[in-house]
């Protein structure tokens, strides 16, 4: 089978792999999951490469993909087989899934309350760019350029002055 796409574009998206770990291990702190996750990335992108737009953002494509893979683990990490056999066992489970709420509160902190706010419409609830915009009464560009920063603070890329 050909591989779909622009030539180049596995190793284009090797490239960011170290963004995307740096990323991933900022919002997760210390998890083992870290790695396998950056693999997840790779292999999600690569195989749908046909829908990234070669006027898009790489980083940005595969920074979403990661915050999403970043939130599921979460998630099943929270609800692990287990924790609601035995009521002190669940309310384990619910001292972890506060946790992680802190810990992603934490990992969020660092943004506006702006940035904060679009980055989470937009990747939390899936809001597209135009359903942000309204919401917020800002324009696209504006929306736009808040998600960029907010991926680039979280990223652990400075912004230049």
């Amino acid at each position: 089978m050909e591989p779909r796409g622009p030539e180049g574009f596995p190793e284009r998206v090797a490239g960011q792999l170290p963004r995307v770990r740096a990323f991933l291990a900022k919002l997760l702190g210390p998890d083992d999951a870290v790695e396998d996750l950056t693999q997840e990335v790779w292999v999600r992108a690569i195989r749908s490469q046909g829908s990234f737009r070669e006027n898009g953002s790489l980083p940005g494509w595969l920074l979403r993909t990661a915050f999403r893979l970043a939130l599921d683990h979460r998630d099943r990490r929270a609800r692990a087989p287990g924790a609601l056999e035995t009521e002190p066992a669940a309310a384990g489970a619910r001292a972890s899934a506060a946790e992680v709420r802190e810990e992603l509160a934490r990992a969020l902190e660092p943004l506006s309350s702006v940035e904060r706010d679009v980055l989470l419409r937009f990747h939390q609830r899936g809001e597209s760019i135009r359903e942000i915009a309204r919401a917020l009464g800002l324009p696209e560009g504006t929306v736009k350029s808040y998600l960029h920063r907010a991926r680039r603070r979280l990223g652990g890329v400075q912004e230049e002055p």
